[in-house]
């Protein structure tokens, strides 16, 4: 067994995590701030139309389209991993890429020796990713809760004015 200190720090793994770790993250704002962004403006618009029920589909809508971004992150940690010659096969760097980012770590690891770092970086990044996904959903649903509240209300509305 080599106890190499090439094995224990590999400075060529730290700076291509540490590159990979920002792309990652600063794709996943853009995308995160974008989606949002959308999202709050036309639930605006339809809060303004009283189309309270079409604040549900819309939020079902944007969360497939977040959940989309995840998919593009291990896209790219593939793409680069096969690019980088880290995994030769790109089939074998998209299957490593997705079991790692979502920590599942499903088959075998097929980073040369001394690279495993990249493998701890790509589940940190799916780590944060998921976590800060999950934060702008829950933010969603309270546009959600609005609506229904103010369906409710206009529901309750219609009711006194019948009697």
């Amino acid at each position: 067994m080599t106890t190499s200190s090439e094995y224990v720090f590999n400075m060529n793994a730290l700076i291509f995590s540490g590159s990979m770790l920002f792309l990652i993250l600063f794709v996943h704002a853009i995308y995160m701030f974008a989606v949002n962004a959308s999202y709050e403006k036309m639930v605006d618009k339809m809060m303004l139309k009283q189309n309270y029920h079409i604040v549900r589909l819309l939020f079902f809508v944007m969360a497939f389209i977040l959940t989309m971004s995840h998919l593009l992150e291990i896209y790219i940690w593939g793409i680069a991993l096969s690019i980088s010659g880290l995994v030769p096969n790109s089939h074998h760097a998209m299957v490593f890429a997705g079991s790692t980012y979502t920590t599942v770590g499903f088959g075998t690891n097929p980073l040369p020796q001394g690279w495993q770092l990249v493998m701890v970086v790509i589940a940190l990044s799916g780590m944060i990713a998921f976590g800060w996904t999950i934060s702008v959903l829950i933010s969603m649903t309270t546009a959600v809760n609005a609506a229904i509240q103010k369906e409710k209300e206009k529901k309750n509305e219609k009711k006194k004015t019948l009697k």
